[in-house]
């Protein structure tokens, strides 16, 4: 169900500490909060969302969230009269789908861009990173 927020490619794409975010700024922060809990109930994500002088009406936020699981991030299970919500995988695994989204869109939009672009970064990278991508690339060409 994940992979098909990825099949569908994004309307914005905004970057965010240095990383490429497909979020908008409430849904990262019930995101961050649900990646760290593992699970929470919209009642707990308004409570923590408080905690920093955040003040989003409970219907706002059970909106953001039923939106999450219609698009595949969240999953949630029924209990009492609301749901228990979490995230389907990892933020790790997630920022991992959305950087290989970018890359694999950018890499097929313009090649030849990507491909010079990339010349650039290799310079950045640390001699381990440059094996593995080495091996990475040896193994694709045989």
């Amino acid at each position: 169900m994940v992979m098909e927020f990825f099949k569908k490619g994004f309307k914005t794409l905004k970057f965010k500490n240095k990383k490429p975010s497909p979020f908008g700024d409430l849904e990262e922060k019930i995101m961050e909060i649900l990646w760290e809990k593992k699970e929470a109930t919209v009642r707990q994500i308004k409570d923590e969302l408080s905690k920093d002088k955040e003040k989003y009406a409970y219907t706002t936020i059970m909106t953001i969230m039923d939106r999450l699981y219609k698009k595949g991030i969240l999953d949630r299970r029924k209990e009492g009269k609301g749901y228990i919500y979490f995230p389907r995988v990892s933020k790790e695994e997630f920022e991992k789908l959305v950087t290989e989204k970018v890359i694999s869109d950018i890499v097929k939009a313009h090649p030849e861009t990507a491909i010079a672009a990339f010349g650039g970064v290799i310079e950045e990278l640390s001699e381990d990173e440059i094996k593995k991508l080495k091996e990475m690339i040896d193994k694709k060409v045989k």
